[in-house]
């Protein structure tokens, strides 16, 4: 059995894990000019063995929604036209090793025009003030079907001995864009396809809400003394910060676990954003969490959640009718087998 991450409440001194300002901690701006040198050197850093992955992903707001209340199946299917309507801006990526080394950190900037691509006017404006630079978006930045293209043909994704662990902070949206990239199609019908899509490609993953029910990624940081390195509401910056989070309040959960685990990490390591994986759990009116209602409380500072949409300014970009579609031509993704 793959062992499960060791975290700061460890044996291993607390030094060990305290993530620096050394190298391994500062954020690679990725754009389309220097995407083929920092997408190979994050692959061989992940290349040394298994590693901890937290990730995080930008997006220009909401078309619709999330009800505070509801049912599972009409909360996806919001999810699902958000996503499929909306482009990501940034991806961010920070690695750990299982020993909680830090590994380095990646922001991919993504193709987005504000003049073309459908966002909610606010939710840009909110992201400006933030520092992201949506001129430079727009010129330089990275086509979503290059970056899903190479990270499906990666080993960052499948089932194999030395998958990652995927960590998220109120994931769900998150793992609703990457899987987006990943298959360059729209999202599946219902919230089980989605599930089981996702679990091929991303078959350990740890949602944070399942520890920490309340407060936002900033508030939470500050009360387990974690300082934020970069730009707040920035993906380079989320990702670290969520990783290291990680590091401070699982991993001597998790150590603790796999010392008497006898199944495989998939079916105990996390859940799927906050919701149950299995399939009993899934007719279970409790398998969705309230964590996606709080994610939406404006007062915890988490920008993405915004206000109501009545509230919202008109939607930009008249060009936008229906899904987005990938502007470039891409592979199909190579064949991805369930864990048994």
């Amino acid at each position: 059995m793959t062992p499960a991450p060791v975290g700061r409440g460890s044996a291993l001194s607390p030094a060990a894990f305290a993530l620096t300002e050394a190298a391994s901690c500062e954020v690679h701006d990725v754009w389309a000019w220097n995407f083929d040198v920092e997408f190979g050197a994050l692959l061989a850093t992940a290349s040394a063995g298994s590693v901890i992955l937290a990730f995080d992903v930008e997006f220009p707001g909401f078309i619709r929604q999330e009800p505070r209340t509801g049912a599972r199946a009409v909360r996806y299917q919001v999810l699902r036209e958000n996503v499929d309507r909306l482009r990501p801006i940034q991806l961010g990526v920070a690695l750990a090793g299982l020993d909680g080394e830090p590994l380095g950190v990646w922001s991919f900037n993504l193709k987005f025009d504000v003049d073309v691509d459908l966002h909610s006017a606010k939710s840009v404006a909110f992201l400006r003030a933030a520092g992201i630079d949506f001129p430079r978006h727009a010129a330089e930045g990275i086509e979503a079907s290059v970056l899903g293209q190479r990270l499906a043909a990666s080993d960052l994704v499948g089932w194999h001995a030395r998958a990652p662990w995927w960590v998220t902070f109120a994931g769900f949206y998150d793992f609703g864009y990457l899987l987006r990239m990943l298959t360059r199609e729209k999202l599946p019908q219902n919230f089980g396809g989605f599930d089981v899509t996702l679990s091929t490609y991303c078959p350990r993953r740890h949602e944070l809400r399942d520890e920490l029910p309340h407060g936002s990624l900033d508030s939470l940081a500050r009360k387990h003394g974690l300082q934020r390195r970069g730009l707040a509401h920035t993906a380079g910056s989320d990702a670290l910060l969520t990783l290291e989070l990680f590091l401070t309040v699982a991993g001597t959960k998790f150590e603790m676990q796999s010392q008497n685990q006898t199944e495989s990490p998939s079916t105990w390591w996390g859940s799927t954003c906050g919701m149950e994986a299995s399939a009993a759990a899934l007719q279970l009116p409790s398998a969705w969490t309230t964590a996606g209602e709080e994610s939406w409380d404006v007062q915890n500072g988490m920008w993405y959640q915004g206000p109501a949409a009545a509230t919202w300014p008109s939607w930009e970009s008249e060009r936008w009718e229906s899904s987005w579609e990938f502007q470039t031509p891409v592979l199909a993704a190579p064949a991805l087998l369930l864990p048994r």
